[in-house]
């Protein structure tokens, strides 16, 4: 049986591996998952012109700066 912190273990690994590009897509892909779902259940609408919205301006962000990449540190 996995435990919550190995199975948490294992996605950092994962995500850590990543290069920019698909970090920065997994980012945009996250955020806008996340929009569509908080639309839905607030106002029972699909949001999709802000979803898309919020995936591009989150890549954009990752992709040029790494402001979201964790760090190596800890």
């Amino acid at each position: 049986m996995v435990t919550g912190t190995e199975l948490y273990d294992r996605g950092d690994g994962w995500v850590r591996d990543l290069s920019r590009g698909r970090y920065a897509a997994l980012l945009g892909a996250s955020a806008a998952v996340g929009v569509l779902g908080v639309g839905v259940l607030v106002d029972g609408e699909v949001l999709l012109a802000r979803a898309l919205t919020m995936a591009l301006v989150m890549f954009g962000l990752e992709y040029t700066f790494g402001a979201f990449r964790p760090s190596d540190d800890g």
